[in-house]
């Protein structure tokens, strides 16, 4: 009896922390709006222009841009952490390929609008946006290079997986 007990606690524990149980409440995640879209003069993405902040200003993301990137040209928020396990790079003068992988705590909104705000900065151009069962693709191109952003979701309490794969322009991503 006291087994058929143990076993009953531990479905229950398990099942509570499934995310597609009925019971769960699901919020769906707001479309990540392209930048043509965003008002002109700094508003945050979805925001009335009459709301656009001074220069000054902390960005609609609410995540910072960290100066430890593996290549100059590909923002990465402050708080990414990298998986080295994951991830690999190659430089050289004529070519920069790499897939950096990291863990990050952030809402997946605001990972994608910290790309959304920093890559045109960088030269980058957003060609694609796509947001489909908690993962968040973007797509952005420069001349001679491409740049894949991915957001995966990791589970309850394990933040998000944020994928950086950048190649020459012309070669498919992961």
């Amino acid at each position: 009896m006291t087994r058929v007990a143990m076993v009953g606690m531990i479905a229950v524990v398990i099942l509570s922390g499934c995310q597609s149980m009925p019971w769960q409440k699901k919020e769906p995640m707001p479309p990540v709006e392209l930048l043509d879209d965003a008002p002109k003069g700094g508003a945050p993405v979805g925001a009335p222009a009459s709301q656009a902040p001074a220069a000054e200003a902390v960005k609609p993301s609410g995540l910072e841009l960290s100066t430890a990137q593996r290549f100059k040209d590909v923002p990465l928020p402050m708080k990414a952490k990298e998986d080295a396990e994951r991830s690999y790079v190659y430089e050289s003068a004529a070519l920069q390929v790499g897939r950096m992988v990291y863990n990050i705590h952030a809402n997946p909104n605001d990972i994608a609008n910290f790309y959304i705000a920093e890559c045109p900065a960088a030269g980058w151009k957003l060609d694609n946006a796509q947001q489909a069962l908690g993962n968040t693709y973007l797509l952005f191109t420069k001349p001679g290079k491409r740049l894949e952003v991915t957001v995966q979701p990791l589970g309850m309490g394990r933040g998000e997986r944020l994928i950086l794969h950048m190649v020459p322009d012309g070669v498919s991503g992961s």
